[in-house]
């Protein structure tokens, strides 16, 4: 286990077991509270996440959220649109979420059970709140911006799957765009939307049994534009030039969706952790 964190499971009144890992620096608190830096699918990212904070100036607390024994991702981090648009793959099968629609449930337990227990034991810094997805959780970040806002006050959507229920993400976005034009935010909220050169693409080092595997892979990768979707996403967001959301795009070279999650992760980090007073 890393230094100076610990391991808990924290049970939800609602929807279950979660395996929760918590990071406190060492060093002396700062004056407004820690910043606090969360992190979904968060055993694969946490001693990186960990890693990063040690080298920064400024410190963070940062949580891990993840599932003690069976992974309910698909259900926790995927929100309910009205009509589910199912994803056909590039070999004719039905790609059939095993669950879906609970991005709502899961942020009410962030906001009303986590959230609260960890503000009774740590000074938290309110207006410093950062919180990490990556493909499925960059979905549920992107979902929880464009609902609740102000739940945090910087969103990280790493290789979100924008693909699910026929970009149905997009239209939160527009939902959000007309909201925020109307309602102007109160605080500046910051989003940075990532993704990987080679999550559209074949690297050229991939090991097919054969040049039928290889063909679907590529089209399975065409199919789901990641790339080109955060692209969209972004140009939609851009243009909108909503007041007080401070939006980053980055296309991260040479990079897979097995790969660009630390790299993403480390940098956002760094400028998050840059602001802190």
């Amino acid at each position: 286990m890393t230094k100076n964190s610990t391991v808990e499971i924290y049970h939800s009144n609602h929807l279950g077991d979660y395996k929760i890992t918590i990071y406190k620096p060492a060093q002396k608190m700062p004056v407004n509270g820690w910043p606090i830096i969360y992190l979904l699918d968060g055993d694969s990212v946490f001693t990186q996440a960990v890693s990063t904070v040690k080298r920064q100036t400024h410190q963070a607390i940062i949580v891990s959220i993840d599932y003690p024994t069976k992974s309910r991702r698909e259900l926790d981090y995927l929100p309910n649109p009205p009509e589910l648009t199912l994803e056909v793959l590039s070999n004719g099968k039905i790609n059939m979420p095993q669950a879906y629609g609970g991005a709502d449930n899961f942020l009410a337990f962030v906001q009303n059970e986590l959230k609260p227990d960890l503000a009774q034991r740590f000074h938290i810094n309110h207006n410093k709140q950062m919180v990490f997805g990556h493909s499925l959780g960059g979905i549920w970040v992107l979902h929880t911006l464009f609902t609740k806002p102000t739940a945090f006050n910087y969103y990280l959507a790493s290789s979100p799957s924008i693909w699910f229920s026929g970009r149905y993400i997009l239209q939160e976005a527009e939902l959000f765009i007309n909201k925020s034009q109307q309602d102007a935010l109160t605080n500046p909220i910051g989003l940075s939307i990532s993704v990987g050169e080679f999550e559209q693409s074949l690297t050229g080092k991939e090991s097919f049994s054969s040049d039928h595997e290889r063909q679907l892979r590529l089209q399975h990768l065409k199919n789901r534009r990641m790339v080109d979707n955060t692209k969209d996403l972004e140009m939609l967001l851009s243009k909108a030039d909503i007041e007080k959301l401070n939006l980053n795009f980055q296309i991260y070279p040479k990079q897979t969706h097995q790969t660009v999650a630390n790299e993403v992760l480390n940098d956002s980090i760094t400028y998050f952790l840059r602001s802190v007073d």
